[in-house]
């Protein structure tokens, strides 16, 4: 079971290269802020396409909340990391 896993796992990492598959936007806001900016996002997610940070940028604000990162993840925008 345990090579089954390890190996799915593995294999989902190399699916996704550059990927940093962030859970949080805690996790992806670089000076603690409490907000995502596009430049934070692109670290975080350097493989993201074009427009990516507008469709989960729900308010239009410029910035991504924990709410928009999750509500991302729940829709399928973003990969669920963890």
């Amino acid at each position: 079971m345990f090579k089954k896993t390890t190996a799915a796992t593995f294999a989902f990492a190399l699916a996704l290269p550059g990927a940093a598959l962030a859970n949080t936007a805690a996790e992806m806001d670089a000076n603690g802020d409490g907000a995502v900016t596009m430049s934070e996002f692109q670290q975080a997610y350097p493989d993201a396409e074009a427009g990516l940070f507008s469709a989960i940028d729900a308010n239009a604000d410029g910035m991504l909340t924990e709410e928009e990162v999750a509500s991302a993840k729940e829709s399928g925008l973003l990969p669920s990391g963890g």
